[in-house]
C-alpha cells in the first residue's frame, strides 16, 4: 500500500444541491494522492482493500461524521488582531479608527510572523480549509502570509491590498508602486508552485483606488490569470462616496465593469445595495458575491437576498469578513446567514428563508463555485480533493458545546453540530488528503519542527505594542456617515503618496 493511500468507513454529510443535505451512510471512501479515488458502500470494503492494497479501513465511531471543509470567501487577514472589537462606529469611520492603523502595523515583520500564524491556526481549528484572504498594503507582510499558509497546510487565495488615494499619509502607495508590488506578489506566490495557494488582485474598494490603478491591476489579472477581489455596494456611506467621486457611472458595478474588474474569477464582497440589473450583469460576467451576514449587520445598511440573487444566476459564497465580522468561524457565518434570511422575511422583504442546509451549501459548494474550485472541492465525489472535517458529536457535558439525548438520530446530531457546535467538535482537519490538524497539533508544522528544517523563531515572538499614531485619512474629504443624505463626498483627491516600507 502506498503511504498516501488510506480509507474511511462511516457517514459523510454533504450538500450536492442547494437545499439538499445528503448523508452517505456506512460509506467507504478511499483517498489516494490527496483525492477521492473510490466512493463505495460497506459491501465494497473487502474488494476496495484488495484493489488498493489496504491493510485496514479506519471506521468512524458512533456520533462521528465527515463534512466537506468550509470555504471562507472573505477574510481580512491583518484585521484578525482586532477581531471582536471596534463594533461601535460605521464603516467609513471604522476604517480610519481601527483598520488602517492595524493593517499598517504589519510592517513590523516579526509581528506579522506571529499574528499570521495565529490567524491561520485559528481558521483551520474552526474548520476553514480554504480562505480568500485580503492582505495589507505593504509587500513583505503579504509574503509572510503566503509562507505561513503554505507551512500550515491551508488552501487559500491571497491578495496584496492596493490603494492609491484617499488614505492615510503612511498607508498609501503611488499607483506605479502598487502595480509593481502586485506583480511581484503574484510572481512570488505562483513561483512557489504550491497547488493550494493562488494569488489574487485586490483593489481595496473604489474610494481608495484610482481608475489608473484599477485598470493596471486588471491587466495584471488578465496577464497572469489570477482571481480578483474587492468590495461592492456594501453600505450607504460607501455608495454615496463613489457616486460623488464618479458621477459618470450609475453604480459600483458600472465602475468595476469599465475598469475591467468583472471576470469569472472575481469575488465581490457584500453587495447588499446591488440592483437587480447589477446582479444580472455580475452574473453575466461569471462574477461571484461573498455574502457576509455578520459584518453586514454591523457595518452595512441592508440585507443580502441570497435566494433572490441565486435566482438571477449569481454565484454566491459565504464569508466571515473578519474583522468587520466579529467571529472567525464559518459555523457562525452559516448561522448568521439563516438569521439574515429570517430578518428579510420579518421585514417582508422576502417570503422564503434559508435553513442550515442552504447555509452549509453556501459554506462549501457555494464557496467552491465562487472561487472556481467546484471541480476540486465542496462535496464528496470521486476525483475531488479530500478537504474534509472529522466531526464528533458525542462530546457531552462541559467537554462539548451541546448534549445528545437518547433517541436522536444522526441527522438531528448533525444539525445540532451546525447550529451549536464549535472547534471542540472538530477532531481532524484534512486538506488535499493530508491531516493538517489533529487535536491540538498542526501536523505539517509539527513535522517541519521535528525535522529541524525550520526553527520558526518568529512563531514564539511576542506581539509588539501597536503604534500610537492616529493618522488622518481622507475618504473623499468628508466625515463619514452611513446616512444616504449625509454620506456624500467630494470628488477631489490628493496626489497619491509613496508607501513607506
Amino acid at each position: 500500500m502506498a503511504a498516501d493511500t488510506f480509507a474511511f468507513r462511516g457517514t459523510f454529510f454533504h450538500t450536492p444541491a442547494y437545499g439538499q443535505l445528503e448523508a452517505l451512510r456506512d460509506a467507504v471512501v478511499v483517498i489516494q494522492d490527496g483525492k477521492i479515488a473510490r466512493l463505495g458502500t460497506s459491501g465494497d470494503e473487502a474488494a476496495l482493500m484488495r484493489e488498493f492494497g489496504l491493510s485496514e479501513v479506519r471506521r468512524l465511531k458512533e456520533g462521528q461524521y465527515f463534512v466537506p471543509g468550509f470555504i471562507d470567501t472573505h477574510v481580512h487577514a491583518p484585521q484578525y488582531k482586532f477581531t471582536g472589537t471596534g463594533t461601535d462606529i460605521a464603516l467609513m469611520d471604522w476604517l480610519k479608527k481601527y483598520t488602517f492603523p492595524a493593517e499598517g502595523s504589519f510592517r513590523d515583520l516579526d509581528a506579522a510572523h506571529h499574528r499570521y500564524a495565529l490567524l491561520v491556526k485559528r481558521f483551520l481549528a474552526n474548520g476553514t480549509t480554504t480562505a480568500m484572504y485580503y492582505g495589507s498594503l505593504h509587500l513583505e507582510p503579504n509574503l509572510i502570509l503566503v509562507d505561513t499558509i503554505e507551512r500550515l497546510g491551508q488552501r487559500a487565495v491571497v491578495g496584496k491590498v492596493n490603494m492609491d488615494r484617499h488614505s492615510p499619509d503612511d498607508y498609501v502607495e503611488a499607483t506605479s508602486d502598487g502595480i509593481r508590488d502586485a506583480e511581484e506578489f503574484i510572481k512570488y506566490t505562483q513561483g512557489k508552485k504550491c497547488t493550494r495557494i493562488e494569488p489574487c488582485i485586490t483593489p481595496r474598494f473604489i474610494p481608495t483606488c484610482t481608475p489608473e490603478l484599477m485598470k493596471g491591476l486588471a491587466s495584471l489579472a488578465q496577464k497572469y490569470g489570477t482571481h480578483i477581489q474587492s468590495h461592492i455596494s456594501e453600505c450607504c456611506g460607501e455608495v454615496n462616496c463613489v457616486r460623488e467621486m464618479h458621477p459618470e457611472y450609475a453604480s459600483d458595478a458600472a465602475v468595476f465593469e469599465e475598469m475591467g474588474m468583472l471576470t469569472s474569477k472575481t469575488v465581490m464582497a457584500h453587495g447588499t445595495l446591488l440592483s437587480d440589473d447589477d446582479i444580472k450583469h455580475l452574473a453575466s460576467r461569471g462574477t461571484a458575491v461573498s455574502h457576509c451576514p455578520l459584518s453586514n449587520f454591523f457595518l452595512g445598511d441592508a440585507f443580502f437576498k441570497v435566494n433572490h440573487a441565486l435566482s438571477l444566476g449569481l454565484k454566491v459564497g459565504l464569508g466571515t469578513d473578519v474583522a468587520g465580522g466579529i467571529q472567525p468561524s464559518m459555523l457562525s457565518a452559516q448561522r448568521m446567514a439563516v438569521v439574515n434570511s429570517r430578518c428579510l422575511r420579518a421585514h417582508k422583504l422576502a417570503k422564503d428563508v434559508i435553513t442550515f442546509k442552504e447555509a452549509l451549501w453556501l459554506a462549501t459548494v457555494g464557496g467552491a463555485q465562487a472561487l472556481n474550485m467546484e471541480d476540486r472541492v465542496g462535496t464528496f465525489a470521486v476525483g475531488k480533493e479530500f478537504d474534509a472535517l472529522l466531526v464528533d458529536t458525542s462530546l457531552g457535558g462541559t467537554a462539548g458545546p451541546f448534549d445528545v439525548f437518547e433517541g436522536e438520530d444522526d441527522l438531528q446530531r448533525f444539525e445540532k453540530f451546525i447550529n451549536l457546535g464549535d472547534d471542540r467538535n472538530l477532531l481532524e482537519v484534512y486538506v488535499q488528503g493530508k491531516c493538517v490538524k489533529r487535536g491540538d497539533s498542526f501536523e505539517l508544522e509539527a513535522a517541519i519542527l521535528k525535522s529541524g528544517a525550520d526553527s520558526d523563531r518568529a512563531m514564539a515572538a511576542a506581539t509588539p505594542a501597536e503604534p500610537n499614531a492616529e493618522p488622518t485619512v481622507d475618504l473623499a474629504h468628508q466625515p463619514a456617515s452611513d446616512s444616504p443624505a449625509s454620506g456624500e463626498a467630494e470628488a477631489e483627491e490628493p496626489a497619491a503618496k509613496r508607501s513607506r516600507r
